[in-house]
């Protein structure tokens, strides 16, 4: 029997995920925040907050007891933090990159040992947000694009193992992320970010009402565990492998020009 540990399992792209595993076959261990969470969720759970040290340490043994392998591991928990650089506390700009890159990093590092051991498979979930920065969204700017280095560097150290690295960056859909996720608790509706801020809210409603089902990017963390032909990045969702392509385009003529501004030093 195959085995996962899916980190973020009470809702979302998490819960898909292991349901879409689990009704595979696969034997899953998924993290939860809430120790309500535990009862009614068909598959093993863990109560795990990745910013605990602790309580990563301790999954790493779970693990290791459990199966003393592991086949996949993927690295979903996370949230998004709104708010301009000008209105963010320093704390509540560590506790996005605690979360989504720091804990990322660390519970994949308590997994590597059981992971070589089966040659498995670490899926980062990041986000087209790891592409492109966006106003108002510079902590989860910050934190997935350091997902995305971390993730390079991650591929390049344990390539050697016959373990792969995927990174799945997800476009916009419909999940709880947009509703549970905090804003910045200085937030000024009237200050000199209003308008932003209203684009902001305006997007978070839409993203929370109509934005794409979730189900493609369950398929696309789903294949990216089960398919060794993976490619390493996955943009997924309407339109995001074009939001890469100009990003990779506009970084090349930002190359370009720093050359010729260079020259003319």
């Amino acid at each position: 029997m195959q085995t996962a540990v899916i980190t973020g399992t009470s809702s979302g792209l998490g819960r898909g995920v292991a349901q879409r595993l689990h009704s595979l076959g696969w034997d899953v261990l998924g993290t939860v925040l809430d120790r309500a969470d535990e009862d009614t969720l068909p598959w093993a759970t863990v109560v795990l907050d990745v910013t605990d040290d602790d309580a990563v340490a301790a999954l790493g043994l779970v693990v290791q007891e459990r199966w003393g392998h592991l086949d996949a591991l993927v690295n979903n928990a996370g949230y998004a933090m709104g708010g301009p650089w000008e209105e963010l506390t320093p704390g509540e700009i560590r506790r996005q990159l605690d979360v989504n890159l720091v804990g990322a990093m660390a519970v994949t590092s308590v997994c590597l040992p059981a992971l070589r051991a089966a040659q498995g498979v670490v899926v980062n979930v990041s986000s087209v947000s790891g592409q492109a920065g966006d106003p108002l969204m510079g902590p989860y700017n910050a934190s997935k694009f350091g997902l995305e280095g971390a993730s390079e560097a991650l591929r390049a150290e344990v390539r050697p193992f016959g373990v792969r690295v995927v990174l799945v960056e997800p476009g916009p859909f419909r999940t709880p992320i947009s509703r549970t996720s905090p804003q910045a608790a200085g937030k000024d509706p009237d200050g000199v970010y209003a308008e932003q801020w209203r684009a902001v809210d305006d997007w978070l409603a839409w993203h929370a009402a109509a934005s794409a089902d979730p189900q493609a990017c369950v398929d696309a963390i789903v294949g990216a565990v089960t398919r060794d032909d993976a490619p390493f990045r996955i943009p997924v969702g309407e339109g995001i492998a074009d939001v890469v392509r100009k990003h990779a385009a506009a970084l090349v003529r930002q190359a370009d020009a720093a050359e010729e501004f260079l020259r003319s030093l």
